[in-house]
């Protein structure tokens, strides 16, 4: 197959690393974080170059625990769950880039659009508002509000969404990064997938279970409209 069925009507996308770079939410975090921590012998740039430096050698589950222990601070779990709310609740610096947007523009003249992603509230709202995707993606579904248990690779969400979209699964398309999870439902449901790849994304250097395979790779969204009718 080299390209999609020429009946596709809906496109849905995820969020994190597919339509943003995910760093940047990340990097915007950190930065808030940072600020917080701040004091007279340590000031926020230098936290904010350490939780970085933390984030890319990993564990990334432990990015407030090393910092804190590299300033010399108590890492008790009370203040832990304190910097923890504060970058899941911060107001992210994200913005979408040109070509993104355009994309969009163009393809919602043609097709449904819908947004699925996983991840905490209300981070995965505020990042939607600060994208301003509500302007091109009028079905938006976060697999949080349905329950923790229903996060990715469960095919509740993906039902959820052919309900919402009221589009055949065959004439639907899941765009996503991360072939731990995003690809094993929507194919199981009669989706077509594509998987975003590049250098940079957080998931890039994944490979996929047999059954997780995506029937399609590309390097760019703008490659997209190439796979479409």
């Amino acid at each position: 197959m080299n390209a999609l069925p020429a009946d596709i009507q809906a496109l849905v996308f995820d969020l994190d690393d597919t339509l943003y770079p995910e760093i940047h939410y990340v990097r915007s975090g950190f930065r808030v974080i940072a600020a917080r921590l701040a004091a007279p012998d340590h000031d926020a740039d230098s936290i904010f170059q350490l939780l970085c430096q933390a984030f890319e050698s990993g564990p990334r589950d432990r990015v407030f625990n090393t910092v804190l222990q590299k300033l010399g601070l108590s890492d008790d779990p009370q203040l832990i769950a304190e910097l923890v709310s504060l970058y899941r609740t911060h107001r992210p610096d994200l913005q979408l880039d040109n070509s993104t947007r355009r994309l969009l523009t163009d393809l919602k003249k043609n097709y449904t659009l819908g947004l699925l992603t996983d991840g905490y509230l209300p981070a995965q709202p505020l990042k939607v508002e600060a994208l301003q995707l509500q302007k091109y993606i009028p079905h938006i579904l976060y697999t949080e509000e349905l329950g923790r248990q229903f996060w990715k690779p469960s095919p509740v969400p993906f039902e959820k969404m052919t309900e919402l979209l009221r589009c055949p699964p065959a004439q639907t398309v899941y765009i996503a990064d991360n072939p731990a999870k995003d690809f094993l439902a929507p194919r199981r449901l009669g989706w077509f997938t594509v998987r975003l790849q590049h250098s940079g994304q957080l998931h890039q250097n994944l490979t996929p279970a047999p059954d997780s395979l995506p029937h399609f790779t590309i390097s760019s969204l703008t490659d997209l409209p190439s796979l479409l009718p």
